[in-house]
C-alpha cells in the first residue's frame, strides 16, 4: 500500500542517503517514518531513490513511495523497508495541509531520546522510537576539525529542557554550508537558516557502533506555517515563510518522478 510523506529530513548516511518522513502511522496517528533499502545496511543510493537519475527528494517535497515492510532493528522501530517502485512527486513544496500536520505535532520533552549524553548504550536500547521531534533554545552551529577523519566536520549546540546537548550534525543541506566555514561557533542566521518564527529540530539515533548508539541532528526545520495557521486561510507560503526554508522552493505541481 503506497504511503504520503512529507520528506523532513535528508542525511548522509556512509556513502548514500537516509530519509525520514512525517505522515500517517496508523488509524488517527501521525508520526515519523525512516525509509530504508532491501538491504543488510539499510543504506539508499541513487538507484533507489532517483529516476532516470534526474530527480532527487529534498526536505518539504510530498512523495508517495511504496514501503511495505516493517524492518526488525530493535533500536529503530520507525524503519520501513522499501520496494523497488519508483517514488512520485506528489508536491515540491508539500501544501499548507500538510506543513500545519507538522507544525501540530507534538515535539518531545525531557531527556532526548531517553537520555541526557549524545548517545545510548547499545546492551540498553529497548526504544519506543528513535526520531524525536524537538523546540530546542540558544542553538548555535560549530565548524570544527575532525583529527580522526581529517576534514572539518559540522555541529550543533543546542538547550532542550534545561540541558545542552552537542550533537554531530547530519542534514544534507546545512552541513556541507557550515563544514566549509572557517573553524568556529556561528548563528543559523549566519549558516543561511532564517527562521523568524522558531525552529524545530529532527533528532535521530543511529545504528550501534562500538556498543554506542549515537545521536544526531538529521533535520533542522525552520517553522513555516505560522502565518498560514494565524489567519486560517492562505493556501500558499507567504514570502518570509519561503525565505525561512533557507533553500530554493518551487510552485507545488503533482508529478511523477522523472518525467
Amino acid at each position: 500500500m503506497p504511503m504520503d510523506l512529507l520528506i523532513v529530513g535528508v542525511t548522509r548516511r556512509g556513502d548514500g542517503r537516509s530519509f525520514i518522513g512525517f505522515g500517517s502511522v496508523g488509524p488517527g496517528r501521525t508520526g515519523f517514518v525512516r525509509l530504508v533499502a532491501p538491504t543488510p545496511s539499510g543504506v539508499l543510493y541513487p538507484q533507489e531513490y532517483q529516476t532516470y537519475g534526474v530527480w532527487e527528494p529534498r526536505r518539504w517535497d510530498l512523495v508517495r513511495v511504496e514501503a511495505p515492510w516493517a524492518d526488525s532493528r530493535p533500536m529503530q522501530p520507525e524503519n520501513r523497508i522499501l520496494d523497488r517502485t519508483p517514488w512520485e512527486l506528489l508536491e515540491r513544496p508539500a501544501s499548507a495541509r500538510w506543513l500545519g500536520e507538522l507544525e501540530r505535532h507534538p515535539v518531545a520533552r525531557g531527556a532526548l531520546l531517553g537520555t541526557r549524553g549524545r548517545a545510548v548504550r547499545e546492551a540498553s536500547v529497548q526504544m519506543a522510537g528513535s526520531v524525536a521531534y524537538v523546540e530546542p533554545a540558544d542553538v548555535t552551529a560549530v565548524c570544527e576539525w575532525d583529527p580522526q577523519r581529517e576534514r572539518y566536520r559540522a555541529r550543533l549546540h543546542f538547550s532542550l529542557d534545561g540541558e545542552r546537548y552537542d550533537l554531530a550534525l547530519s542534514d544534507c543541506f546545512y552541513s556541507p554550508v557550515i563544514a566549509r566555514k572557517p573553524e568556529a561557533t556561528y548563528t543559523l542566521e549566519q549558516v543561511g537558516c532564517r527562521a523568524p518564527h522558531g525552529l524545530r529540530l529532527l533528532i535521530s539515533l543511529g545504528e550501534p557502533f562500538h556498543g554506542w548508539c549515537y545521536k544526531t541532528v538529521a533535520g533542522i526545520l525552520p517553522r513555516r506555517t505560522v502565518t498560514l495557521m494565524r489567519d486560517g486561510t492562505s493556501s500558499t507560503l507567504s514570502s518570509t515563510d519561503r525565505h525561512a526554508a533557507g533553500d530554493t522552493l518551487e510552485h507545488p505541481r503533482s508529478s511523477v518522478v522523472g518525467t
